[in-house]
């Protein structure tokens, strides 16, 4: 299936992101390969990865595409700057690029800059959101391990976090919020972006140890966030 526009530049410029550095973290290289899997058919995925793992070869490829619907522009953005968001942090070249890309479209370089903002800030809730869910697995059928903590230390890690907001939810593994707290934002979200968080979830409980009450948990999370309890038979990682 040929991709559209929107899902060429989308991978594209994920690509060119990821690759800022030269380096293509754990994170970045897991959206990717995420995006790769949900916009192609199997025999198509090994020649795209083989492309946005190849930075002169993404060079020379972005450099021939023209931009796509201009209704899909913000969209496509807030889908790269994720990818930066991917790892916890974010660097200079990595604005560069994304700055790039956002004047390849046509937005000025002011506007990307309030745009990077807002998503920004979206993510962090977002991530309070996993982190909370997290800690109160890790509290169930016991107090957290030494392995727990070391876990959850390294999910924060991977969370872009605001200094305030990271001591914050640092803490939440010895007193971890209500799950109603937890589901508290992500009531706001459209549906869309609630699934985000949910797939988000189930892709970090996939590298715990203590999955066995992860579905009731979600379960309950789901209702409390006003969500429709079919779409706990659509997460993966939750079986």
């Amino acid at each position: 299936m040929p991709l559209s526009p929107e899902q060429e530049w989308t991978l594209v410029a994920c690509g060119l992101l990821a690759l800022a550095d030269r380096v293509l973290t754990s994170g970045e290289a897991s959206r990717l390969l995420a995006l790769v899997e949900a916009y192609l058919d199997p025999e198509e995925q090994d020649q795209w990865m083989d492309l946005v793992s190849d930075r002169a070869a993404l060079d020379a490829h972005f450099s021939r595409m023209q931009p796509p619907p201009a209704e899909n522009h913000l969209a496509l953005l807030e889908k790269v700057w994720n990818v930066a968001l991917a790892d916890g942090d974010t660097s200079l070249v990595e604005i560069r690029v994304f700055d790039l890309v956002g004047e390849r479209l046509g937005i000025h370089k002011a506007q990307l800059a309030v745009l990077r903002k807002g998503w920004t800030y979206e993510a962090m809730e977002r991530s309070e959101i996993i982190a909370g869910f997290v800690a109160n697995l890790l509290h169930r059928g016991g107090p957290p391990t030494d392995e727990d903590r070391a876990e959850y230390e390294a999910l924060l890690a991977r969370l872009p976090l605001s200094a305030a907001r990271r001591e914050r939810v640092s803490a939440a593994i010895d007193t971890p919020p209500a799950l109603e707290v937890v589901a508290t934002p992500l009531r706001r979200l459209s549906r869309e972006r609630q699934m985000d968080v949910l797939r988000t979830i189930c892709h970090e409980i996939l590298r715990l140890r203590r999955r066995g009450d992860a579905r009731a948990l979600m379960v309950e999370l789901v209702e409390a966030g006003g969500i429709p309890g079919s779409v706990v038979g659509d997460l993966r990682g939750l079986a």
